[in-house]
This record gives C-alpha cells, structure tokens and sequence, in this order.
C-alpha cells in the first residue's frame, strides 16, 4: 500500500540490511550443544571458542552502531540537500516578473516552472520534475537520465506527489513504489495569482542508492573483520597451546606416577612463566615432593624397624626357648639380657619415631634463647655423665631464636656419639658462636676421628664408624637425628676430622641475633676452665 511519511531534515532511518541491528540479536542465539559433547571440548578449545565468540560480537556490536550512524548520516545529507533545494526554489522564484536570461515577462504558471527547471542542474542520483496539476510538464536535462525518466514515468509516484496542498506543512517525505522501492522527495506546490492551476516543484532521491555506498563499506568491514578472526583464532590456539602446556605435562605426568615411582615432574623449561598456570604446575610438583618424601619416609620407617626390631626380638625369642626355666641362675640371666634388649628396642622405637616427626611443621617450637646459659646447660647434663675433660671452647651474649629443647638433644647426641670415640681423661668441649647471619654451634673431641671415606656415610640412618670405636653401642641413628634436627632449623651438620687427631661436629644454622652486647665480645679468646 502506497502512502506518505513526511520527516524532518533531522531523522534518520536506523534499519539495516536484512533486519539491520535486530540480526544482532539472531546471529548471537545458538542452540547449546549437548552437556557430554560439551565436556569433551578441550580446555584450548573452549578458552579460543569463547575469545572468539566475545571478539565476534563486539565486533558485530561495534560494526552495528557504526553503521546505523553511518546511514543516519547519509540520510541527513539527503534531508538537508533537499531542504537546500526548496530555499534555492523559493529564492530563485520569488517576485520574479522577468526571465534573466531572455528577458521574456513571467506572466503565469508555466513560465514560474520553466524558469525554476531552467536554472536546476540536478545530481546524479536526483531526478527534477515541474508539474501543473498533476501532469508533468517540464524536466531538466541530467547526467543520470535513466533515473531521471524512471521517475518521471513513475505514475505512483507523481500522484503522491501532487497530493501536496499549499497548505501542508513543508518538509522531506517518503515514498515507496513498485518502481522505486524507497524515494525521499521535497513537493513544493506553486500558484500565480489570478490563476486556478496548481504546479508543483518536486525533487526526489532514490535512498537505496545513497545507502548502497553504505552497505559497500560496511561489506568490506565485515570482511575485514572475518579476516582479523581467522587470524586472531590461529594466534590464540599457538598462545593457548603454550599457556595451557603444563596442564597437558601436569595430566602425563599424573598418568606415570604410580606408588612405586613418584619421580616425575614437569619439566622447568614449561613452568618459566609467572602466570596462574605455571604457579599450579610449580605447586604441582611441589605437591609431588612432599608426596615423594612421604612414601619415602614412609617407607624408611617400616625398612628401619623391620631391620632393627627383628634382632632383638630374635634375641630374646632365643633365649627364651633355651632357658632353664630350673636354673635360677639361668632364668636371671634370660631376664637381664632380655630387659636389656627391651630397652634397647625402646630407644630404637623412640629415635625411629623422632626421625618420622622430624619434617612436621610443629617438630620445631623456636623461641628466644640465650647462648651462655644453653652450652652452661647442656654441659651441667653431660660432665657426670663419663671421666672427660669437659670445657667450653668459646661462647656468646647473644639471644637467639631456635628450639632449646631440641638443640639441646641434637648437642647430647653429639657429646654420645664423642664419648664412644674417647678414652677418659680425653678432651670433649663445646662451643658456640655468631658468625655472620647464622649461628655456629659444635662439640670437640680429641679421639680416634674418622676416615674421609666414612665422613658422609656417618650420617645416613644405620650407618656407624667403627673404627676406633672405644665404647660400641646404638643402631646408628644417632647421627641421623641431629642432622634431622638441623635440617628442621634450616640448617646442616658440618664434621672436620682427622683420624687420630679427633672430631669437631658443628651446627650450622641461620640466625640473626636479637641481641649483643656492644662491651662484651664473644668469648672464643678467654675459653672456660675445664672442668
């Protein structure tokens, strides 16, 4: 149905092409695929689907509201073109009695629209006609004149055109017909005094043609975008195929660890990034380490006892299927040597239990602690304890934090484990002092020593120096404990020893000091007397 809309020079027509913005809403509705087709997506899948998808719609948003000003601007140009053409109408009309040109009188209708088609030089896309009630009966010459004849010959047209009264209100108006699909058009309806004829001035503008240089660019821009897609996506599967390379690591490694071998790790070389990735890797493998460490210890443990349990509780089984349940004498021996096996058991059990605990959080409680009074301490603990020449080679002021009770049992120990390599009468000292940021703390002997071959091995659990040994006992943890004890602080066992000369086992651990006396250095030059 043929009608007629008039606008201001100031609308504009916001449609798109097929629907214009509304396809934004269309394009952006997809059915969602099945919940299992979903999960199997990859995770790089899913992460490059959902850039894409949020670059495409901005995209699809941005390229929308561009072209929706951009039509907006292209009909506003057309509105105030043809607003310019009413004025320069009136203008070139107005109060005219003479033809410039030819200098003939204007004595009617007729001669006011031949003058105005006269001096008219339409566009390419616009098409002039002068009409005197309803027919047309003047037009100017054109450089489009295939447009120009459509519309002059647009019968429908014309006659919505001259509808136009003098009275209508002036401004642009729409038409549409079935041969010319969307015309913008001014009418000015013209009368000469004296005269019943009614003329119209009309210019008209096919829209879509002004449009279609819109559509042209926005074409191209969609291509353009479609291009930058492509190539975003191929950027970001290279990009996320690097990102998410420690997870793929992080699943292949958990499919070859097994209870048996937890030494796989992701690679290094996959985890140099800071990002959240790499952070979940590095703990993954942390993770690991922990693990490793406990099915390690775990497995140490139930080693150790089934190694040092089985001895004595074969000892004791010995004796007593073969004793003398008759013979007191017997029965008191059976009892002296089993209680003594018992205890020895007891130890084991204690020191196989403090080495389990060793790399719990709460195996250390560290507190303020002052250097003097811990070696005065420990040194009240062991001078009854064997006819030594006990002393303290150097001490400190300084307070500092560490765990009293168990340094104090990693120093016993040491002095242990010097009493077997000593004969009476033979030096054993203790020592302490600042060095730099960390503490220094040792036990002296001046025993057998100990080979260089057996230096390290002394520390490994069950391994023991016998050569030399004056007073052999224990089941070779001693050593493990203190360096356990250490390692809990941060710190590490040192040894310096020469074979006949003796040994000096030190603590090494990291300190500040929270205090020392400015007056009063350590007191490694004025050694304490022996006892």
């Amino acid at each position: 149905m043929t009608g007629r809309q008039r606008h201001s020079a100031g609308d504009s027509d916001t449609a798109g092409p097929g629907g214009g913005i509304g396809q934004t809403g269309r394009v952006s509705e997809r059915s969602e695929p099945p919940e299992g087709r979903r999960r199997s997506l990859s995770v790089r899948v899913r992460i490059l689907t959902a850039v894409l998808l949020t670059t495409a719609l901005g995209m699809m948003v941005a390229g929308g509201i561009s072209y929706a000003i951009a039509r907006g601007q292209a009909q506003a140009d057309v509105y105030r073109s043809l607003d310019q053409e009413v004025e320069e109408f009136r203008t070139n009309t107005h109060k005219v009695t003479a033809d410039p040109r030819t200098g003939q009188p204007i004595k009617d209708l007729n001669d006011v629209l031949s003058y105005a088609i006269r001096t008219t030089y339409p566009n390419d896309d616009e098409a002039v006609l002068a009409l005197i009630d309803g027919t047309v009966t003047w037009v100017p010459s054109s450089d489009n004149p295939q447009f120009q004849e459509s519309v002059q010959r647009d019968r429908q047209f014309v006659a919505q055109a001259a509808s136009v009264r003098p009275g209508d209100s002036p401004g642009v108006y729409r038409a549409s017909t079935a041969a010319h699909r969307d015309l913008a058009y001014i009418s000015v309806p013209v009368q000469v005094s004296g005269s019943r004829q009614l003329g119209h001035y009309i210019t008209a503008v096919d829209m879509r043609q002004t449009f279609a240089a819109v559509n042209r660019n926005y074409l191209a821009f969609a291509g353009v975008s479609l291009v930058s897609l492509l190539l975003i996506g191929a950027v970001g599967y290279l990009v996320a195929g690097q990102l998410l390379a420690p997870l793929r690591s992080l699943r292949s490694t958990a499919r070859r660890i097994t209870e048996t071998d937890l030494g796989d790790r992701i690679p290094d070389d996959q985890l140099s990034s800071r990002d959240e990735v790499a952070e979940l890797g590095r703990t993954m493998n942390a993770m690991l380490d922990r693990l490793a460490y406990a099915f390690d210890s775990q497995r140490s443990f139930l080693d150790d006892v089934g190694h040092e349990l089985r001895t004595p509780v074969t000892i004791v089984r010995g004796h007593l299927e073969l004793m003398d349940a008759d013979d007191p004498a017997d029965v008191r021996e059976t009892r002296a040597l089993s209680l003594d096996e018992l205890d020895r058991m007891q130890r084991l059990v204690d020191d196989l239990l403090l080495l389990a605990k060793s790399r719990r959080p709460d195996f250390v409680r560290p507190g303020q602690v002052a250097l003097a009074d811990l070696l005065v301490s420990v040194l009240d603990k062991v001078t009854p304890l064997n006819d030594r020449d006990w002393g303290i080679d150097a001490s400190s002021d300084a307070v500092v934090t560490l765990d009293q009770q168990r340094i104090t049992q990693a120093l016993l120990q040491l002095v242990s484990n010097a009493l077997r390599f000593t004969e009476a009468g033979s030096v054993i000292a203790l020592g302490a002092r600042i060095e730099a940021d960390q503490l220094r703390l040792w036990v002296r002997d001046e025993g057998t020593g100990i080979a260089p071959e057996e230096q390290k091995l002394i520390f490994e659990r069950h391994q023991r120096s016998t050569a030399g040994e004056k007073h052999p006992h224990g089941v070779g943890l001693g050593l493990a404990i203190v360096s356990a004890i250490a390692e809990a602080h941060n710190g590490r066992v040192e040894l310096q020893s020469r074979p006949g000369v003796g040994s000096t086992f030190s603590l090494i651990i990291p300190q500040r000091p929270s205090r020392m006396t400015d007056d009063q250095p350590d007191r490694e030059d004025r050694p304490w007397p022996r006892s």
